[in-house]
């Protein structure tokens, strides 16, 4: 047993001094002058950003009603219904999923493709999915 206690301690200190010799190359031969604010733009060094990170908005519920008369309040004009074009029009039964505005104040946001889009609270969405579920980070 002592004896395989010895051949890893020789063994560390092996592997200590192969670190040490490995260092000093580096160290001679691979220069690392970059500088901290250096913010280079060349492709070579593009892998290396790293992108900021989202923005993430805890869901409050809101009344559309509120958010109507604060409108009027702040800008002595109402908001008016969505005024639809071509004769093109949404399901009766589209609500805004975070103020509960009715369909008139709902825009078709991307053509039919089933992406809406509320004039009240500027809220994007999708009917039959709530994409707005509350967030709770751990």
């Amino acid at each position: 047993m002592s004896q395989i206690i010895t051949y890893l301690l020789v063994y560390n200190k092996y592997l200590i001094y192969q670190i040490y010799e490995l260092s000093l190359f580096i160290a001679k031969n691979i220069p690392i002058k970059q500088w901290i604010f250096d913010d280079s733009n060349s492709p070579k060094y593009q892998k290396f950003k790293v992108d900021k990170l989202p923005i993430i908005k805890k869901f409050v519920k809101q009344d559309y009603s509120f958010l109507l008369e604060y409108y009027i309040w702040k800008y002595n004009k109402s908001v008016k219904p969505v005024q639809r074009r071509n004769g093109k029009t949404i399901p009766e039964d589209t609500i805004c999923p975070l103020c509960g505005a009715p369909h008139l104040y709902i825009y078709d946001n991307n053509g039919g493709k089933g992406q809406f889009q509320c004039k009240v609270c500027g809220q994007t969405f999708i009917t039959g999915e709530r994409v707005t579920s509350p967030l709770v980070l751990i």
